[in-house]
């Protein structure tokens, strides 16, 4: 006998493993193609779909209410995929107010000299950061690779990439406060979204 989805949604609610299972088989490879189509990243789309059907499971206690379970998890997935979209695009924006003070037109010697001794302090802060988050930085900020290159590159995912970049941000903006040196915080902001601009 072949279990309804709403047979699945009923025994996911009490915690059956096996009926989650099955529910993923069922919908994963529509889910995908759905995603992907939103987020033209074959890398990004199967972690969100990975990302979906966990929602799912967590939430599985109001399963058993719901009358179209299809209908469910294709608006879990919609909403969840706007959710990375419009992130991606804060990033971006961000990127765009903060890049001019990163790379400002420096015609004034003194200046010049300001934006060296800047930037050699935000490499002091980068020198404290653990080996593998210094990597995926330098990967990012020297070579200019998006999270998937990075991630490809050191055997991670692109939300582990994303994940250090976010850890190193909070371990530099920490050093930098030590220093008593605020305003530096920007530019070491800069540095990542610069390239998380990129994914």
């Amino acid at each position: 006998m072949v279990n309804t989805d709403h047979d699945l949604f009923r025994q996911i609610a009490i915690g059956d493993e096996a009926a989650f299972g099955e529910l993923f088989r069922r919908y994963d490879r529509r889910i995908y193609p759905f995603v992907l189509k939103m987020i033209k990243s074959e890398v990004l789309a199967e972690e969100i779909t990975q990302e979906i059907f966990i929602k799912i499971w967590k939430t599985r206690e109001r399963l058993p209410s719901i009358d179209q379970p299809e209908a469910y998890i294709f608006t879990i997935a919609a909403r969840h995929t706007l959710d990375q979209i419009k992130k991606k695009l804060n990033e971006n924006r961000m990127l765009q107010r903060l890049s001019t003070t990163l790379y400002p037109v420096h015609n004034d010697p003194e200046e010049m000299l300001l934006f060296k001794d800047k930037e050699a302090l935000v490499q002091q802060a980068v020198d404290q950061l653990t080996p593998q988050q210094k990597a995926v930085y330098t990967l990012s900020r020297q070579q200019g690779l998006s999270y998937e290159e990075i991630g490809q590159k050191l055997g991670i995912s692109p939300n582990t990439v994303r994940n250090h970049l976010v850890k190193a941000l909070q371990s530099m903006r920490d050093w930098l406060e030590q220093q008593d040196h605020i305003p530096v915080i920007l530019i070491a902001c800069a540095h990542i979204l610069l390239h998380s601009g990129k994914n």
